[in-house]
């Protein structure tokens, strides 16, 4: 794969400001890292982006935000990747990369920090990065538009609440869970229909949030929350939920043409001789 968004150790260095990326002599961090820089691209088109929308952030100005996150990505995923295989000393201005075997190397511990911070940042990207992808329109309909329109959780901080991390490691492995604990209250209550709508909106790809959807997202989000960490559902809650949806018909007509709805009003017995067990 031929990089497409750093394409020289300038545009690299922008996402390590704090460091001396090469001495005299010896070759460029980008050159370097390249390696790893064309996987981390590759990682950011498979999981995010697929290659027509990356294609189409490649060609974006300088000044596009969003080609700026998605560099930022590729930059400190290549990088967290990297330093391991590098040789890196501590300097005064941050970490330098060199080979002469006279300088003393930087310390583990000080290392597992320059990793775990290049992997904050490329979450912190990541975070800001998901609703910008929204707004491009070959992006919709893509596998991994699909993907992130799978739950109401589709951005890294939206799973705070559940774990206390805004973590991309944590967001892949509670997504199952999330994913089974939606598709209950689904069936249970919400309907498919109407909880697939929220997902579209609250990632972006459907019209905005009404004034009754976001605190209705807000409510199911907690919900989820009960149930990914072992707590038992509030029924009255969730049936409180219900009678805003049935209130709202206008709002929600997807969970009033549901089955999810039929749940909740269920048919009228009408008493007849002709019914068994009649009574008078």
């Amino acid at each position: 794969m031929t990089m497409k968004l750093i394409k020289t150790d300038e545009q690299l260095r922008r996402f390590v400001p704090q460091q001396t990326v090469h001495v005299k002599g010896e070759a460029s961090l980008f050159d370097r890292i390249a390696h790893w820089l064309d996987t981390a691209e590759q990682w950011l088109s498979d999981t995010f982006t697929s290659s027509a929308t990356l294609n189409r952030i490649a060609s974006y100005s300088d000044e596009n935000p969003l080609l700026h996150i998605c560099r930022a990505v590729v930059a400190h995923e290549a990088l967290a990747n990297a330093i391991p295989s590098l040789d890196l000393v501590q300097t005064v201005n941050g970490f330098a990369v060199v080979s002469n075997q006279t300088l003393t190397p930087a310390s583990k511990p000080r290392i597992d920090r320059l990793i775990a911070s290049h992997i904050s940042c490329r979450d912190s990207a990541i975070n800001s990065m998901l609703p910008m992808l929204a707004e491009a329109h070959a992006w919709r309909g893509s596998p991994q538009c699909d993907f992130f329109r799978a739950t109401l959780f589709v951005t890294l901080a939206d799973i705070r609440p559940l774990c206390g991390l805004m973590s991309w490691d944590k967001f892949i492995e509670l997504r199952p869970v999330i994913i089974l604990a939606e598709s209950r209250l689904a069936a249970e209550f919400i309907s498919p229909e109407l909880m697939q709508r929220l997902r579209d909106e609250t990632l972006g790809i459907a019209s905005p949030h009404s004034a009754l959807h976001t605190p209705l997202c807000e409510a199911l989000r907690s919900h989820i929350a009960d149930l990914v960490n072992g707590r038992p559902l509030r029924d009255t809650a969730l049936r409180d939920i219900v009678d805003y949806i049935r209130r709202h018909p206008d709002a929600f007509p997807e969970w009033h043409r549901s089955d999810t709805a039929r749940l909740f009003s269920p048919p009228v017995f009408r008493n007849g001789k002709e019914s068994p067990g009649y009574w008078f």
